[in-house]
Formats: structure tokens, sequence, C-alpha cells
């Protein structure tokens, strides 16, 4: 989980980001992966999909299940991130995540998403 500490959010949300124009979202989870962590990632499955609306935007996002291929976990973008750290899930309860976060952690917990693919 990253954390991102800006002006307007101070959260922890797992790494993403918008599709580019001409990407499918495998290929934007692989660069924001890359982008944001450093790291080189062959994604196994998708994990399921989830809207939300966060301020004025809707937002629908696809969660993958990956795997490092190269790398070391690093903040890339300290502009926007300030810590990286690796959670259990039942810890994540107790923290600031962001809405994206707390759309998938009712998935889990309701059975939507498992990490079996």
């Amino acid at each position: 989980m990253l954390h991102r500490s800006t002006d307007e959010l101070s959260q922890w949300e797992l790494p993403g980001g918008k599709i580019e124009e001409g990407e499918v979202a495998e290929q934007a989870a692989t660069r924001e992966v890359s982008e944001e962590l450093g790291l080189e990632v062959r994604l196994i499955g998708s994990l399921g999909v989830g809207e939300f609306v966060d301020g004025d935007h809707e937002y629908k996002y696809t969660w993958f299940q990956s795997t490092i291929t190269s790398g070391d976990p690093k903040i890339s973008e300290p502009e926007m991130f300030d810590d990286l750290e690796f959670f259990e899930i039942e810890e994540l309860l107790s923290l600031a995540l962001s809405a994206n976060m707390r759309v998938f952690l009712e998935k889990i917990f309701s059975g939507e998403v498992s990490f079996i693919v």
C-alpha cells in the first residue's frame, strides 16, 4: 500500500490510475505499478471491478492480481506518496483508506473478490 500525502489527500491506497489514450486496463495497471513502485509485474488475472463516487467524480476500477517479475518496491513518485507498507487485510480496517480501497475491502469481505485466480 502507498500512502498518498498531498495538500488534498492523506490516505492509503493501491497503486493505480487512469487509463491513458490507447490503453486497455491491463496496460494501465502494469504502467501504473511501474510508475508508482518501480516494479515490473505480470498480471495473473482480474480480481473484479468496482464503481464508486468520490467528490464530484464517478470512478470505475478493475483490480488485478499480479506477480513481481523485476525490481524492488520503492516510492517512485515522492511528490505524491510518503510511505510504502505491507499490511494484513485485517489491519486495513484501522487505516484512512482511499474510496477505491474501501470498495475493494467491502468486496473482499463479502466474498465478491477472491485472491484465488
